[in-house]
């Protein structure tokens, strides 16, 4: 067993957060089992404006999302708090099942920090979180 190095330093009493903004049951409930296993706070969300809702009232450290969400897509969802002074640095991850090129155009304008395209290993999403901590 390994023990794996923390994604960026913060103060003991703050663990670091994530909202997880996903439709599929299957894969919310196996993400969050892996970042609690992490010591992450988890906030999870189902809907893209339920998703909208909670990053904006929590504030999280890192959000996870697909793109195609009931009522409001992820990329609508990453415009609007990347552009948004008060939640540009929260590190956005979207996740989908579609072609990444075909998808270049809307990533690049979102704002976003990072795509991933399903499946995908639970080491590269943790890679595209680090990506920009490390930069």
């Amino acid at each position: 067993m390994t023990v794996s190095k923390p994604i960026r330093y913060m103060p003991d009493d703050k663990k670091q957060s994530v909202l997880i903004i996903e439709s599929d049951s299957q894969i919310l409930k196996n993400l969050t089992d892996r970042f609690k296993k992490r010591g992450m706070l988890v906030i999870t969300a189902k809907d893209g404006y339920e998703g909208y809702i909670r990053a904006c009232n929590e504030s999280p450290d890192f959000i996870i999302m697909e793109v195609l969400l009931p009522s409001m897509s992820g990329f609508r969802i990453a415009r609007l708090l990347k552009f948004d002074e008060r939640y540009k640095d929260i590190i956005l991850v979207i996740i989908t099942t579609n072609d990444l090129d075909t998808l270049n155009e809307m990533f690049m304008a979102c704002g976003a920090d990072s795509i991933i395209r399903k499946p995908f290993r639970f080491k590269e999403l943790m890679e595209a979180m680090n990506k920009k901590v490390a930069a």
